[in-house]
């Protein structure tokens, strides 16, 4: 699945609310800024694989990568 990053930070956010958990909420478990996550959930930034992997785990989650040919 492909995204651009204002699609990707609505699915972030709807993930997060799906279990029903705030920002501050989350930010508690992952150590990352509240700020950071809304910037994030906006579209405005994009996080690292690292960051990523904080979200993913504490949203009962996995990452996974696919390196494809065009």
């Amino acid at each position: 699945m492909t995204m651009d990053k204002e699609s990707f930070g609505s699915f972030i956010a709807k993930l997060r609310r799906e279990r029903k958990m705030t920002q501050q909420e989350l930010s508690d478990i992952t150590g990352i800024q509240p700020s950071n996550l809304a910037r994030f959930e906006s579209g405005g930034r994009i996080p690292t694989l690292i960051v990523l992997e904080k979200y993913a785990n504490a949203l009962g989650k996995h990452i996974e990568i696919k390196i494809c040919d065009n």
